[in-house]
Order: C-alpha cells, then structure tokens, then sequence
C-alpha cells in the first residue's frame, strides 16, 4: 500500500509520545515508518534529527537544555555495540547519545526500508545494526 508522503502531525505525536510513555526503539521506528518517514538522520554533537519521506521532511528539536557533545576522533565499533546493548536494557536516549559521541560516532543514519541504523565516524567509518522488529 503506497504511502501519501510524510504525515507531520503524526511524526510530532511519535517523538513526543514516546518519550513520555518510554517506548522500546522497534516500536517508535515502526510508528516513523508508518508515519511516511523513509529515512531520518541525527547529528550526534548537536543532537539534530531530520525526518525525511518522499515529499519534505521534518525537523525534531533538541531536548530544552540539551548541551551539544564533543565526538570522539576515534571511531570504535566495539564501543558503539555497547552502547546499543545498553540502551536496549536500560534506555536513556541522552545517555545513549554521550555513549556513541565517545565511540566516535558523528552522525547516524536510519534507513526504514533496509530497517538499518548505520553509525558513521567523522573519517567515513560505520557500524551497522539491523533494527528488530517489535
């Protein structure tokens, strides 16, 4: 069934209402995809999202009082692993970020349709990790 582009009102009541009710990260990524999002993409220093569809794009702002971060200039695969095993046991989206911006992670890119996360380091490195579905 195609999808009738980007629903932003739907995108907004996704990364409001999961915070507030703590969803696991399957469910906020299915919510996005069914929402219209196809892709989005997160600047870990500055903790700005992108929501993108086929027809425009959403930008999510960052927390209040969000303090910009400082990656690491050595990307370590290993830590990024960790940090992901992490959040998935005791999620804290903030604390998740500071985690991958000490593994060196500047920048992550989630696919919907490949349902990847791919973690990129400021010299072109990446760790890649299949998102589970929920």
């Amino acid at each position: 069934m195609p999808m009738a582009g980007l629903n932003k009102k739907r995108v907004e009541e996704v990364f409001t209402k999961s915070k507030q009710e703590k969803w696991p990260y399957p469910k906020i990524f299915d919510a996005l995809k069914e929402a219209g999002v196809e892709f989005y993409e997160t600047d870990v220093s500055t903790h700005g999202i992108v929501y993108h569809g086929s027809v425009g794009s959403i930008p999510e702002p960052p927390p209040p009082g969000f303090t910009p971060l400082k990656p690491s200039a050595r990307f370590d695969a290993a830590e990024v692993k960790l940090a992901i095993e992490r959040n998935k046991i005791k999620p804290d989206y903030l604390v998740f970020l500071e985690e991958i911006a000490r593994a060196g992670v500047v920048r992550y890119r989630v696919d919907m349709g490949e349902r990847t996360v791919s973690y990129l380091g400021g010299a072109g490195q990446a760790y890649v990790e299949k998102v589970p579905q929920f």
